[in-house]
Protein backbone atom coordinates (compact mmCIF):
# COMPACT_ATOMS: atom_id res chain seq x y z
CA UNK A 1 0.00 0.00 0.00
CA UNK A 2 2.97 2.30 0.20
CA UNK A 3 4.53 4.03 3.19
CA UNK A 4 2.61 4.14 6.41
CA UNK A 5 2.96 6.84 9.00
CA UNK A 6 1.51 6.00 12.41
CA UNK A 7 -0.43 3.16 10.72
CA UNK A 8 -2.17 5.62 8.36
CA UNK A 9 -1.85 4.42 4.74
CA UNK A 10 -0.41 7.61 3.24
CA UNK A 11 -0.82 6.52 -0.39
CA UNK A 12 -4.48 5.65 0.17
CA UNK A 13 -5.14 8.96 1.90
CA UNK A 14 -3.54 10.73 -1.06
CA UNK A 15 -5.73 8.83 -3.56
CA UNK A 16 -9.00 9.37 -1.68
CA UNK A 17 -8.25 13.06 -1.14
CA UNK A 18 -7.36 13.65 -4.78
CA UNK A 19 -10.58 11.94 -5.93
CA UNK A 20 -13.03 13.85 -3.67
CA UNK A 21 -14.17 16.39 -6.25
CA UNK A 22 -14.74 13.73 -8.89
CA UNK A 23 -16.57 11.44 -6.46
CA UNK A 24 -18.86 14.29 -5.38
CA UNK A 25 -19.57 15.27 -9.00
CA UNK A 26 -20.23 11.64 -9.92
CA UNK A 27 -22.67 11.11 -7.03
CA UNK A 28 -24.40 14.40 -7.81
CA UNK A 29 -24.76 13.39 -11.46
CA UNK A 30 -26.53 10.20 -10.36
CA UNK A 31 -28.71 11.99 -7.80
CA UNK A 32 -29.61 15.30 -9.45
CA UNK A 33 -31.84 17.40 -7.28
CA UNK A 34 -31.10 15.28 -4.20
CA UNK A 35 -30.43 17.87 -1.49
CA UNK A 36 -28.37 15.52 0.67
CA UNK A 37 -26.08 14.09 -1.99
CA UNK A 38 -23.03 15.03 0.12
CA UNK A 39 -24.29 12.61 2.78
CA UNK A 40 -24.01 9.89 0.13
CA UNK A 41 -20.48 11.11 -0.70
CA UNK A 42 -19.55 10.75 2.97
CA UNK A 43 -21.00 7.24 3.00
CA UNK A 44 -18.84 6.46 -0.05
CA UNK A 45 -15.78 7.71 1.85
CA UNK A 46 -16.61 5.52 4.85
CA UNK A 47 -16.98 2.44 2.64
CA UNK A 48 -13.75 3.26 0.77
CA UNK A 49 -11.90 3.58 4.06
CA UNK A 50 -13.32 0.31 5.39
CA UNK A 51 -12.44 -1.50 2.15
CA UNK A 52 -9.05 0.11 1.57
CA UNK A 53 -7.24 -3.24 1.77
CA UNK A 54 -9.21 -4.34 -1.32
CA UNK A 55 -7.69 -1.55 -3.42
CA UNK A 56 -4.64 -2.59 -5.41
CA UNK A 57 -2.02 0.17 -5.78
CA UNK A 58 -1.25 0.87 -9.40
CA UNK A 59 -4.84 0.27 -10.49
CA UNK A 60 -7.41 2.94 -11.26
CA UNK A 61 -8.48 4.32 -7.87
CA UNK A 62 -11.19 6.54 -9.34
CA UNK A 63 -12.81 3.63 -11.20
CA UNK A 64 -12.84 1.62 -7.98
CA UNK A 65 -14.25 4.57 -6.00
CA UNK A 66 -16.94 5.17 -8.63
CA UNK A 67 -18.02 1.53 -8.37
CA UNK A 68 -18.41 1.95 -4.61
CA UNK A 69 -20.27 5.22 -5.22
CA UNK A 70 -22.65 3.52 -7.64
CA UNK A 71 -23.68 1.02 -4.99
CA UNK A 72 -24.08 3.75 -2.37
CA UNK A 73 -26.32 5.71 -4.76
CA UNK A 74 -28.48 2.63 -5.33
CA UNK A 75 -28.66 2.15 -1.54
CA UNK A 76 -29.71 5.79 -1.08
CA UNK A 77 -32.40 5.28 -3.72
CA UNK A 78 -33.74 2.26 -1.86
CA UNK A 79 -33.88 4.30 1.36
CA UNK A 80 -35.82 7.05 -0.43
CA UNK A 81 -38.29 4.47 -1.71
CA UNK A 82 -38.67 2.87 1.73
CA UNK A 83 -39.31 6.28 3.29
CA UNK A 84 -42.06 6.85 0.76
CA UNK A 85 -40.26 9.87 -0.64
CA UNK A 86 -40.22 10.60 -4.34
CA UNK A 87 -37.85 8.49 -6.40
CA UNK A 88 -35.38 10.38 -8.55
CA UNK A 89 -34.59 7.79 -11.24
CA UNK A 90 -35.38 4.16 -11.75
CA UNK A 91 -32.51 1.67 -11.20
CA UNK A 92 -32.00 1.02 -14.91
CA UNK A 93 -31.43 4.71 -15.61
CA UNK A 94 -29.02 4.98 -12.67
CA UNK A 95 -27.05 2.08 -14.16
CA UNK A 96 -27.02 3.72 -17.61
CA UNK A 97 -25.83 7.01 -16.14
CA UNK A 98 -23.19 5.29 -14.06
CA UNK A 99 -21.89 3.36 -17.07
CA UNK A 100 -21.77 6.52 -19.16
CA UNK A 101 -19.87 8.57 -16.56
CA UNK A 102 -16.23 8.96 -17.55
CA UNK A 103 -13.89 7.61 -14.87
CA UNK A 104 -11.11 9.86 -16.04
CA UNK A 105 -12.98 13.13 -16.36
CA UNK A 106 -10.39 15.42 -14.79
CA UNK A 107 -12.44 18.41 -15.91
CA UNK A 108 -15.77 17.34 -14.40
CA UNK A 109 -15.57 20.05 -11.73
CA UNK A 110 -14.69 22.64 -14.41
CA UNK A 111 -17.63 21.50 -16.51
CA UNK A 112 -20.02 21.84 -13.58
CA UNK A 113 -18.62 25.26 -12.69
CA UNK A 114 -19.00 26.39 -16.32
CA UNK A 115 -22.57 25.10 -16.35
CA UNK A 116 -23.30 26.97 -13.12
CA UNK A 117 -21.98 30.19 -14.66
CA UNK A 118 -24.01 29.61 -17.82
CA UNK A 119 -27.16 28.94 -15.81
CA UNK A 120 -26.57 32.21 -14.01
CA UNK A 121 -26.73 33.99 -17.36
CA UNK A 122 -30.22 32.69 -18.12
CA UNK A 123 -33.44 34.50 -17.35
CA UNK A 124 -35.11 33.46 -14.11
CA UNK A 125 -38.11 32.01 -15.96
CA UNK A 126 -35.76 29.81 -18.03
CA UNK A 127 -34.01 28.58 -14.87
CA UNK A 128 -37.45 27.83 -13.39
CA UNK A 129 -38.34 25.76 -16.44
CA UNK A 130 -35.05 23.85 -16.13
CA UNK A 131 -35.79 23.19 -12.44
CA UNK A 132 -39.20 21.78 -13.36
CA UNK A 133 -37.63 19.48 -15.94
CA UNK A 134 -34.42 18.39 -14.20
CA UNK A 135 -35.05 18.79 -10.48
CA UNK A 136 -38.47 17.17 -10.70
CA UNK A 137 -40.40 20.06 -9.16
CA UNK A 138 -43.35 19.41 -11.49
CA UNK A 139 -44.32 18.14 -14.92
CA UNK A 140 -43.91 19.90 -18.25
CA UNK A 141 -47.66 19.70 -18.74
CA UNK A 142 -48.35 21.35 -15.38
CA UNK A 143 -45.79 24.04 -16.15
CA UNK A 144 -47.36 24.67 -19.57
CA UNK A 145 -50.87 24.95 -18.07
CA UNK A 146 -49.67 27.23 -15.27
CA UNK A 147 -47.95 29.55 -17.75
CA UNK A 148 -50.71 29.27 -20.38
CA UNK A 149 -48.37 27.74 -22.94
CA UNK A 150 -48.54 24.72 -25.20
CA UNK A 151 -46.59 21.70 -23.84
CA UNK A 152 -44.92 21.24 -27.24
CA UNK A 153 -43.72 24.84 -27.16
CA UNK A 154 -42.33 24.30 -23.67
CA UNK A 155 -40.45 21.21 -24.87
CA UNK A 156 -39.04 23.23 -27.80
CA UNK A 157 -37.92 25.89 -25.32
CA UNK A 158 -36.16 23.20 -23.27
CA UNK A 159 -34.38 21.96 -26.40
CA UNK A 160 -33.24 25.50 -27.17
CA UNK A 161 -32.07 26.03 -23.58
CA UNK A 162 -30.05 22.80 -23.66
CA UNK A 163 -28.38 23.94 -26.89
CA UNK A 164 -27.63 27.38 -25.43
CA UNK A 165 -26.17 25.85 -22.27
CA UNK A 166 -24.06 23.35 -24.20
CA UNK A 167 -22.63 26.07 -26.42
CA UNK A 168 -21.97 28.33 -23.42
CA UNK A 169 -20.19 25.57 -21.46
CA UNK A 170 -18.03 24.68 -24.46
CA UNK A 171 -17.03 28.32 -24.91
CA UNK A 172 -16.20 28.79 -21.23
CA UNK A 173 -14.13 25.61 -21.14
CA UNK A 174 -12.34 26.46 -24.38
CA UNK A 175 -11.51 29.98 -23.22
CA UNK A 176 -10.78 28.75 -19.71
CA UNK A 177 -12.48 31.82 -18.26
CA UNK A 178 -13.67 30.19 -15.08
CA UNK A 179 -12.99 32.45 -12.09
CA UNK A 180 -10.92 30.82 -9.34
CA UNK A 181 -13.83 30.95 -6.91
CA UNK A 182 -16.37 29.41 -9.30
CA UNK A 183 -18.36 26.83 -7.44
CA UNK A 184 -18.63 23.39 -9.04
CA UNK A 185 -22.05 22.97 -7.43
CA UNK A 186 -24.85 22.70 -9.95
CA UNK A 187 -28.08 24.16 -8.64
CA UNK A 188 -30.93 23.83 -11.08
Amino acid sequence: MGKKHDSIPVEFVHEITRAQGSIAAYVRSLLPGHPDYMDVVQEVNVVLWKKQKQFRPGTNFKAWAFTVARYQVLSARRKLAADGRRLIFDPELIELLADAAPYESERMEDQLAALQLCLGGLREKDRDLLRVRYAGTGSIEDYARQHKRNAGTVRATLRRLREVLLKCVKIKLRKDILPPDASPALEI
